[in-house]
């Protein structure tokens, strides 16, 4: 009984493990989903569905920077133990996104009637255009809430309950997909958003939502805005970033319809990869935001970030690794039809791999409200991403294999910047950020490339991968251990 009570003390303590280790198996859920969704759907209505979600993304953004400003200083007043204020920002949040979002939801489906009005039904792709637009204000409204509750539970402390009903509506909604997208087809693509957000909603409600009232302070709702539309603006230069490559796709490529669906491969592949260091790094910012509530220490902030860094970045050179075999392998087996997009996939993780290692260092920067570094740090990345992604494909070739290396090399370009600006800002040793971010990850990611590229054999190749993550993780351990010692 001693035994046991010790183990449930030491999964608690390692909450984000279990967190991960819930999102990893979400994750392979969507994976599936997405791998089947390609089975039955062809690349073109692909592609649409693809050009339907950006629009949802941007959507996001007529919150003006009121959720943003709450996922910041929610868990900062929660560390000081001022629950009156934490209430207030949660009934002001949710007042002002049902205010905009339904607004947003009514004058949105008037568009689309207007616009596609005599076309739904004749002519296929207006039909395809007409109904994922007219999905959008839907599946962002349910899934802004959903955010909400899910980051709410997990600023409150309670990570291994939001890991738990995590994967139980995840499955839930994994079946509801499967089920739409073999009767419906392409119709059936918008299944499994709308309603794992719609099962967030219900389950994290007790804990996100329940005594929420609304509040039409609207003193205190433009007090948000401008404290949290900084952050929105970096977030939304975020979003061009990650839609740069595929508005290049629908800028320069004939077909961008067939170009953008099979694009979703490499996207798949950028997704998978780097959702589990964003995770780790969503867990870990919570945490640090605590730490810089209570303290206000920037070296203690800056140590303690480092260490979980070096845990983000040791998982995530494994996790590359990984997806860079298994991805081509399961597209010439799932996807025939979407091998083309085998070798982009495999250069975007890669880049993303090595991004993924600093995120956390990104995030310091919202941490101790740098606004303007915030922004002009977002700014470069997006237009490195511009310029290596157009010029790589209006220089040297129309395809997407070039737009994938330019978002790669933008990427690792605009991690190196993350650092020589902490380096800078806070007078910190760049060789140890170095150390703690891109060492761990590059020293898995490097031998396992050449390996792939060199042995023609690619079991022989993962075997010398495996043995050389092994003594990678040995030795950063060993490190660590003499380090705390």
């Amino acid at each position: 009984m001693r035994i046991f009570t010790t183990l449930l003390k030491k999964l608690k303590s390692a909450d984000f493990i279990l967190v991960t280790l819930s999102t990893v198996i979400c994750s392979g859920l969507s994976f599936v989903l997405n791998v089947y969704s390609k089975h039955e759907v062809d690349s073109r209505p692909m592609g649409i569905y693809s050009a339907c979600l950006i629009v949802m993304t941007y959507m996001n953004y007529a919150q003006f920077g009121v959720l943003n400003a709450y996922n910041r200083d929610y868990p900062q007043a929660l560390g000081r133990k001022d629950f009156n204020e934490a209430n207030k920002q949660r009934n002001i949040t949710v007042t002002f996104m049902l205010l905009v979002y339904t607004l947003i939801f009514i004058l949105f489906e008037a568009w689309v009637f207007f616009n596609y009005r005599g076309q739904i039904g004749i002519d296929e792709k207006n039909t395809f255009y007409a109904f994922g637009y007219a999905m959008c204000p839907i599946m962002i409204l349910l899934k802004s809430f959903d955010d909400m509750a899910n980051s709410t539970v997990r600023m409150q402390g309670k990570y291994n309950k939001s890991a738990l009903l995590g994967f139980i509506r995840t499955v839930l909604a994994f079946g509801i997909g499967v089920v739409f997208i073999k009767i419906f087809g392409y119709y059936g693509l918008y299944a499994m958003s709308i309603s794992s957000a719609l099962i967030g909603i219900i389950f994290f409600y007790k804990d996100s939502f329940k005594g929420t009232r609304l509040d039409l302070d609207f003193n205190y709702m433009k007090l948000m805005v401008v404290g949290g539309l900084p952050l929105l603006i970096n977030s939304l230069i975020w979003t061009i970033v990650q839609n740069v490559d595929k508005h290049v796709i629908q800028l320069f490529f004939e077909d961008s319809d067939n170009a953008l669906g099979v694009y979703s491969v490499p996207t798949m592949g950028f997704t998978t990869m780097v959702l589990v260091p964003q995770t780790i790094s969503q867990v870990f910012y919570i945490k640090i935001s605590h730490l810089y509530g209570a303290n206000h220490d920037e070296k203690e902030l800056l140590d303690k970030a480092g260490y979980f860094t070096c845990i983000t970045s040791a998982i995530s050179g494994i996790a590359c690794v990984l997806v860079f075999y298994i991805m081509p392998i399961f597209v010439g087996i799932f996807m025939p039809r979407y091998t083309d997009g085998n070798v982009a996939t495999q250069i975007l993780i890669i880049g993303v791999a090595i991004y993924s290692t600093t995120m956390l260092f990104g995030n310091i920067f919202s941490v101790v409200k740098l606004n303007k570094s915030l922004i002009a740090n977002s700014v470069a990345l997006c237009i490195f991403n511009m310029i290596f992604s157009s010029a790589l494909v209006l220089l040297v070739e129309r395809s997407i294999n070039m737009v994938a290396i330019g978002t790669g090399l933008s990427y690792a370009l605009y991690s190196l910047l993350l650092m020589i600006k902490l380096t800078k800002q806070f007078n910190y040793p760049f060789l140890k950020l170095v150390a703690n971010s891109w060492l761990p990850v590059l020293s898995m990611v490097i031998p396992g490339v050449l390996f792939y590229l060199i042995i023609p054999n690619i079991y022989i190749a993962a075997g010398f991968t495996l043995f050389t993550i092994l003594v990678v993780c040995a030795i950063l351990l060993k490190l660590r251990i003499r380090e705390r010692g």
